[in-house]
């Protein structure tokens, strides 16, 4: 067993899943601009009769937002908006759809008053790239809005289609109700002074003669596209129990692994109560949490258009109410970066939205995040600090690597005389395999020594490998040259015609593979599987490598050169002096 075989089938395992299209930033969605929001402001207080209590609220919104807070050992239950009279006539329903703006130091929030209570949201620190330039990156698919809010369990009582009309709205809280004739229902929005979360409040008010048990539905959908943020976009719930449950949106109702598993009705069923769910994509999630921790959430992925579009049914649990009764819920919510940092603040688990590989491995991935950010505040240019790292990782494992190196020289010293064994007994392989033990026990060789370092080796390499497809530091990180972002494949021109992306990096990656391919002996290997070998394997991590971010295919490289390196100064020692 040599070397680049284990490495294959260590990267077999860990490109499982990983993303394999090329797409160009082709989608400009226009986000809302300062003077647009104003107007906007005002066309939604248009004849809503609110606009002198919206000024009023916007000069007493942080006075509002303290009153808000849940009295500690309060229960959900007993903790509701702002409580009102059960009204004595119809509300009066929004003539149109209507939209106002929520924003931050973080965030500019457009809430609709749709049935789904967010049409767009964009940070202001993140930038997404398109062919016109930068703007800040919105999060919204602008044909799917999130966050649409329902009732189960009350006949009657859906809400889905409804147009809710506006309350109470400020420059971060907004107000909205809209009623059946089963009862009216209160949503409520309020974003965090700073920062990407918000609290979400939901209010029942029944105008039935007879109890029912009322749930309330939170629904947050995902739809595909090919702008580059969004290629691993996927539905994700959690819980202490169950750990996460991720599903990528093409991947929502349809069978699992080889046709096993899956579901037949478009609907996947998170066993266990959750803490929280929503979507996420590689860098960016958004979810709503229970404020309190607690599993209590009931969760399904459910597929709209197969393929394409699918959503998080989010359900809290059935509490009874009687005639006339009311029922408050409050939930969190998260729509941001997976930076540490703002993860961390949130708390809840919502570190486990950063995918960081199998639950053993999670330590060492998390040791190279650190470490690579470490180095970043030395060496302001990630691509460097990448090569700083792999060099570092190389100096560590430089023990193991000397054995496994001078496994292979001991090996490839002796391979005439295999080769010779060989061909002797070509036609008797139980001799020709008696005839190699003795020859390996009268050389001092063992054949799988060789094999023990790398396999060791292997959790580190894939502890890296998470890392730098993880690190939200890379997004968009220049390197040099032609290398402008080290999340994503680096192509240095496309060529005309066929629009056939030429990469580089991916080039030398593969150049170096066939040569540190080249230099290892392959032990008790055919001639002609050898050849074939020494083609298939560069070829086949050159194509895989092709969609690689170029952080990844950067660190690769540079770890086959100093491999290189150090396997021609190891021979040059065990050659004996001439």
């Amino acid at each position: 067993m040599d070397r680049n075989t284990l490495l294959a089938i260590a990267l077999s395992i860990i490109v499982v899943g990983i993303y394999q299209t090329y797409v160009l930033q082709n989608r400009e969605d226009a986000l809302v601009e300062a003077a647009q929001m104003e107007q906007q402001a005002a066309e939604s207080a248009d004849g809503s009769g609110l606009v002198a209590e919206a000024a009023e609220n916007s000069a007493d919104q942080g006075s509002g937002f303290a009153a808000r807070q849940r009295a500690p050992g309060e229960s959900a239950d007993s903790f509701a908006a702002p409580n009102r009279p059960a009204p004595t006539a119809p509300v009066r329903p929004a003539a149109r759809v209507e939209s106002w703006t929520l924003s931050n130091d973080h965030v500019v929030a457009k809430i609709s008053n749709d049935g789904a209570f967010i049409s767009s949201w964009s940070l202001r620190e993140y930038n997404e790239r398109l062919p016109s330039g930068d703007i800040p990156i919105e999060l919204v698919n602008s044909a799917t809005p999130v966050l649409k809010t329902d009732i189960a369990g009350v006949s009657g009582a859906s809400f889905e289609n409804s147009r809710f009309r506006f309350v109470e709205k400020n420059s971060r809280k907004v107000v909205q109700e809209a009623e059946t004739e089963a009862g009216v229902l209160t949503r409520t929005i309020q974003l965090d002074d700073s920062g990407y979360g918000f609290d979400l409040d939901l209010a029942f008010e029944s105008r039935r003669v007879d109890p029912v048990d009322v749930s309330f539905e939170v629904h947050w959908p995902a739809t595909m596209t090919e702008r580059q943020d969004f290629q691993q976009l996927a539905l994700l719930a959690y819980g202490d129990e169950g750990g996460v449950s991720r599903t990528l949106v093409p991947g929502v109702g349809q069978p699992g692994f080889l046709g096993f598993g899956g579901s037949s009705d478009g609907v996947e069923r998170i066993e266990d109560r959750v803490i929280w769910a929503g979507f996420d994509i590689q860098y960016f999630v958004g979810v709503v949490i229970d404020p309190d921790g607690r599993e209590r959430l009931d969760v399904q992925f459910e597929q709209i258009e197969a393929g394409e579009t699918a959503f998080s049914r989010v359900t809290l649990p059935s509490v009874s109410i009687g005639s006339g009764g009311s029922v408050q819920e409050s939930l969190r919510g998260f729509f941001g970066p997976k930076a540490p940092g703002a993860l961390a603040d949130v708390g809840l688990g919502l570190e486990h939205t950063v995918d960081r590989g199998w639950s053993w491995l999670e330590p060492l991935t998390r040791f190279f995040e650190i470490a690579l950010d470490w180095l970043y505040k030395f060496i302001p240019n990630y691509g460097v600090a990448i090569i700083v790292l792999t060099l570092l990782v190389r100096i560590v494992t430089a023990p193991l690597t000397v054995k496994q190196m001078r496994s292979a020289e001991r090996m490839r010293e002796v391979k005439p005389k295999m080769d010779a064994l060989q061909a002797k007994y070509k036609d008797d392989r139980q001799k020709q395999s008696e005839e190699l033990m003795k020859l390996y026990k009268e050389e001092g060789i063992n054949p799988l020594s060789g094999c023990f370092p790398i396999l060791l080796q292997m959790p580190v390499l894939i502890g890296l490998f998470y890392a730098l497809r993880t690190s939200i530091g890379l997004r968009q990180a220049p390197f040099g040259l032609w290398i402008t972002d080290l999340s994503q494949p680096a192509t240095l021109f496309t060529l005309p015609g066929i629009d056939f992306p030429v990469r580089v990096l991916p080039l030398i990656m593969g150049a170096s593979m066939f040569v540190q391919q080249k230099m290892m002996p392959q032990a008790g290997m055919d001639p002609v599987q050898a050849r074939m070998m020494l083609i298939m394997m560069p070829g086949m991590m050159l194509l895989i490598s092709y969609t690689f971010p170029s952080g990844l295919v950067l660190y690769w490289t540079v770890s086959n050169l100093l491999g290189i390196a150090h396997q021609y100064w190891i021979r040059n020692k065990m050659q004996p002096a001439s």
